[in-house]
């Protein structure tokens, strides 16, 4: 599995919601996977999220890291619309956490190797995680 160049512009959350919107149009992704990829665990108030697509019959792409509250308000914004995106057009949304060091190398060169692991690992998830916004949590 070829992984190109992320799409989109790391932090620039929204350029990169249009950019996944207009490689994958709907009737594109029916059958299809959104895998959320973030570097945070229990800690989504300051998580940053890259995507993985895969549908049948398409190469799969990879966004860069523009989405989540570690990107502002637009950035928990457009991952709201992105997972709300995917839910209504029938992809099953799932979720993988990935090492910070990982998920910069894998937004950065996406490896073959690595993208399969990835796929593996990813866990079934909810929509409703990604539409809720978090509560800034203390250190």
């Amino acid at each position: 599995m070829k992984i190109d160049e992320p799409l989109g512009v790391p932090g620039a959350p929204f350029d990169t919601l249009q950019a996944v919107q207009e490689v994958f149009t709907s009737a594109k992704v029916a059958g299809g996977q959104l895998i959320m990829i973030t570097d945070q665990h229990g800690r989504r108030d300051q998580a940053q999220y890259a995507a993985l697509i895969r549908v049948p019959g398409h190469a799969a792409e990879l966004t860069a890291p523009a989405f989540g509250p570690q990107f502002g308000e637009s950035g928990v914004l457009a991952l709201r619309d992105l997972a709300l995106w995917a839910d209504t057009h029938g992809l099953v949304i799932k979720e993988t956490v990935l090492s910070p060091g990982d998920f910069t190398r894998l937004v950065g060169e996406p490896d073959e190797a690595e993208v399969m692991r990835l796929i593996a690992a990813a866990n079934p998830s909810d929509v409703g995680i990604y539409t809720t916004l978090p509560k800034k949590q203390d250190d």
